[in-house]
């Protein structure tokens, strides 16, 4: 997208675009247009709400045509919809975006306010005359606004770019980076960075400031000495001492077996908070993720682990006090927005793009084995010394060496061959007592994915015992 498609002279009324099916379109910029998907349903392109004298209304018009290309029809039609009720209010008479106009973008339904910040991200990047420097710094760097500005929150949170993550794409990403490290794409440091920020939802500066002294293994479990992100400049750094969830207790278990340090003031992964974050990026970036409601990968920045914790803690009813905690906040200023930003409010996301978006997907990938002599490899078992006594519990189907985090992170992985005469119950007993020893917090559903995975091997057994 160029400024030169906005033309005082012979302005641009129409133009062809090559839909994802294949076809080649010719759409007017400034007229409803009438438009079938695939499924011969028909859709309304809101395009009158756009003024060819308005260099901006220009701007969007050309923006909504562009998507056509990289979205469905469906996605096209209710972003005009968005649109449409967003220049009800007053935003519509203006040529140029400022700050003040997230006030009545907030006042747009829910449902619509994830389809108009992502076209806005875009109109502040090919079209930046049009956007005010304030507006910008929001769009690109939401995490500075937490605090500076929460009044914009609820838009941060329920940003599909840069908020809260759905269920769906968490299962994605979860299921996509145990694969990448089942298949030894990346690395245990990495592996253990990116459960760093989905379990704990710490800022990249925290997680700088981590030393090994900050970590101590009692046995199986893993206590964790926070430092709080808002200690420089002061004469002594606070904290907050948080339980490790199974997941990450064993990541860490093995990082410190593996990278050990003899000094314990040395720093835990070595990196400033601006490596952290690229870091983050590129970890995510690399895994085959999809999110359903952007219809393309899921992008990923350390912050938006963050708000997803949060705001799934109080969805499981957490109070100020134990959310303010579990994400280190001295005060509990903030914690109010991010209740006006709970995931029920992303369910009409679903409703609004008027089509079934369930995600349908066991837990559990792998397959059952009666015995080792049934596994792909005989010589890849992987035991759980923990948990179950270092009891055999199945095998690898790979042979990546990644059984140091067995048995949780092998339960989500596609290529774990799990035996079907393991005491399972007993692993499951341990899970959610594991689960409950996080009721201070509430958090209901660090282990979730776990959980589930033994549940349907469980189901899978009984049913061939049946």
């Amino acid at each position: 997208m160029q400024n030169n498609l906005i033309e005082k002279e012979n302005p641009i009324t129409e133009r062809t675009v090559v839909l994802l099916d294949g076809r080649r379109v010719t759409i007017p910029l400034y007229q409803n247009f009438k438009i079938d998907n695939h499924d011969d349903l028909s859709f309304i392109l809101h395009l009158n709400i756009f003024n060819n004298n308005n260099p901006l209304h220009t701007a969007l018009s050309n923006l909504v045509i562009d998507m056509l290309s990289v979205h469905s029809i469906t996605y096209t039609a209710t972003t005009t919809r968005a649109l449409k009720k967003w220049f009800e209010s007053k935003v519509s008479l203006e040529t140029i975006l400022g700050i003040e106009s997230l006030d009545s973008l907030n006042n747009v339904n829910t449902s619509y306010q994830p389809f108009l910040t992502p076209l806005l991200r875009k109109l502040s990047i090919y079209f930046k005359d049009l956007v005010s420097k304030e507006l910008i710094d929001f769009l690109q760097n939401v995490e500075k606004w937490e605090e500076r500005n929460p009044a914009y929150f609820k838009l941060i949170a329920n940003d599909p770019e840069k908020g809260a993550f759905t269920l769906q794409e968490l299962e994605s990403i979860h299921s996509n980076l145990n694969l990448a490290f089942s298949n030894n794409s990346i690395s245990l440091f990495d592996y253990t960075l990116a459960w760093f920020l989905i379990a704990t939802g710490a800022r990249p500066v925290q997680l700088s400031r981590l030393r090994y002294e900050n970590i101590q293994i009692i046995d199986k479990d893993v206590m964790i000495k926070m430092p709080l992100a808002k200690g420089e400049g002061i004469i002594e750094q606070g904290y907050f001492l948080r339980k490790a969830p199974t997941i990450l207790a064993d990541c860490i278990i093995k990082y410190v077996e593996e990278y050990s340090s003899t000094d314990g003031s040395s720093k835990f992964f070595e990196l400033n908070p601006l490596k952290i974050s690229g870091k983050a990026q590129q970890i995510f970036e690399d895994l085959n993720t999809y999110s359903s409601r952007l219809e393309g990968k899921i992008p990923v920045n350390a912050y938006r682990f963050r708000y997803t914790l949060a705001t799934r803690a109080l969805a499981s009813g957490a109070s100020d006090q134990e959310v303010a905690r579990l994400l280190t906040h001295r005060s509990l200023s903030c914690i109010r927005y991010y209740r006006a930003s709970m995931p029920e409010l992303q369910k009409p996301i679903q409703d609004a793009l008027n089509e079934e978006m369930s995600f349908f997907a066991n837990a559990f990938k792998g397959k059952l084995i009666p015995s080792l002599n049934d596994a792909k490899f005989q010589d890849s078992a992987i035991a759980d010394f923990f948990r179950l006594a270092g009891k055999t519990i199945g095998s690898c189907g790979t042979q990546a060496k990644c059984y140091q985090n067995a048995p949780i992170a092998c339960l989500t992985c596609p290529y774990f061959e799990p035996l079907i005469d393991a005491p399972w119950d007993k692993l499951l007993d341990y899970l959610i007592d594991d689960q409950a020893k996080e009721q201070t917090l509430r958090i209901k559903e660090i282990n979730l994915q776990a959980i589930k995975a033994v549940k349907d091997i469980i189901t899978l057994i009984d049913s061939e015992k049946n």
